[in-house]
């Protein structure tokens, strides 16, 4: 088979991945985007409207766990399919909602689904690309996480007005679309597949994996809880403690997350070109921004500065799909990569603790502790094993042809 002929098909597989991509990080990130609408919305208490957010985490960690699982029965073109309808179905009934029980079990369903797609995208992307270029893949397809995050911060700003419902039904309707077209995609097996044994979350912990595993998950779990206090409380710091309008939020999540976007393709060029482990330092920086913008003066304009810088080096994360494949054998890769969905169980109490604290101690104390989670975070990441030592020999993506 010619390159050019392998690398048509996967082209629209990538293409099919941006799309996906973009509707999974709506609906995932209208959770924090949306959180001062629920309050309104509900009558929500700091603390309530965070475990919103605890829910739908608590429900991806089971939907991370089941996805291997589910691969290995049903195939990796119908687990899409189930992944994505599912994922649309359960946004769209956050139409329906009227109180904060909906709202949980809502959350809960929408959670379920979307913890799958991170272990099956990245599955695919290790599977068809070469390690020399799984970093920019990865990096790309990330990009389109934070441009969807901009999106939904302005969708948010001009439809709330009109029929906050718009946020949630016409997108989900497109996620099922999605999911079923699916079917028609040129997805080759994994390898392993079918597998006798399905591979099993619990192989990760067997005595030659166990420190890294347990490093893996303690890494992915403070750096979410550093998320979450920062960028999950960040539309309500804005709201409520500097009175921010509604365009100014909006304009402060583009600033976050427009440095996200050219923090991916920077950062997937640099893990690359000099390893994954270059990626900590991203996460070490995150830490340093952060902390500027709590301490910052009044004026929007530094704050966005800042937030953009945050965004800038947070993009690290992007990187971290086909390094947590790459650490792990090859069986194993879905279980692997399930550790950042899984590995999120700490940051489970985050919301409801920052949120009572935040009623303690103010909110801007509670971000301040985001600073401290990414550098020990980043730390982590720099002490845990290099799996890409060759140097980067190539500017344009090509399939791997060598199924390595």
């Amino acid at each position: 088979m010619r390159t050019s002929d392998a690398a048509r098909p996967r082209a629209v597989v990538v293409g099919y991945l941006l799309a996906l991509q973009f509707l999974y990080s709506w609906s995932w990130s209208s959770s924090d985007v949306l959180r001062p609408l629920f309050r309104r919305l509900y009558g929500l208490s700091l603390s309530e409207a965070g475990a919103a957010f605890s829910a739908q985490v608590g429900a991806a960690v089971f939907g991370a766990l089941l996805v291997a699982w589910t691969q290995h029965h049903a195939g990796r073109k119908h687990t899409l399919t189930i992944v994505a309808v599912g994922c649309g179905i359960s946004l769209a009934a956050g139409a329906l909602v009227h109180d904060l029980t909906g709202l949980i079990v809502q959350r809960l369903a929408l959670g379920l689904f979307m913890g799958a797609v991170f272990p099956v995208t990245v599955g695919i992307v290790v599977d068809l690309f070469p390690a020399g270029q799984r970093g920019r893949l990865a990096s790309l397809i990330d990009a389109t996480y934070f441009s969807a995050v901009i999106a939904l911060g302005w969708a948010a700003a001009a439809l709330i007005p009109v029929d906050w419902q718009l946020l949630f039904w016409p997108v989900g309707a497109l996620l099922g679309a999605l999911g079923l077209g699916a079917r028609f995609l040129a997805l080759a097996p994994h390898p392993d597949d079918r597998a006798r044994d399905a591979p099993r979350a619990r192989d990760l912990f067997a005595p030659a994996l166990r420190r890294r595993t347990l490093a893996l998950t303690a890494m992915i779990s403070v750096n979410a809880c550093g998320h979450q206090a920062f960028v999950g409380w960040l539309t309500v710091y804005l709201s409520e403690v500097d009175r921010v309008s509604a365009a100014g939020v909006a304009a402060t999540l583009t600033a976050l997350y427009a440095g996200s976007i050219c923090g991916c393709f920077a950062w997937g060029f640099v893990v690359d070109r000099f390893g994954r482990r270059a990626g900590g330092g991203g996460l070490i920086a995150a830490g340093a921004f952060s902390a500027l913008f709590v301490l910052l003066p009044a004026p929007l304009w530094a704050k966005q500065a800042a937030v953009f810088g945050f965004g800038f080096a947070f993009a690290t994360v992007a990187t971290i799909g086909p390094w947590l494949a790459e650490l792990y054998p090859a069986r194993l890769r879905t279980p692997a990569t399930s550790i950042f969905q899984w590995g999120r169980c700490l940051s489970l109490v985050a919301p409801p603790l920052t949120g009572l604290l935040a009623g303690a101690i103010g909110l801007p104390a509670v971000m301040g502790f985001a600073a401290v989670a990414f550098v020990l975070s980043g730390a982590i990441w720099r002490l845990l094993p290099e799996t890409h030592h060759h140097a980067w020999r190539s500017t344009v993506l090509q399939p791997n042809l060598s199924g390595r």
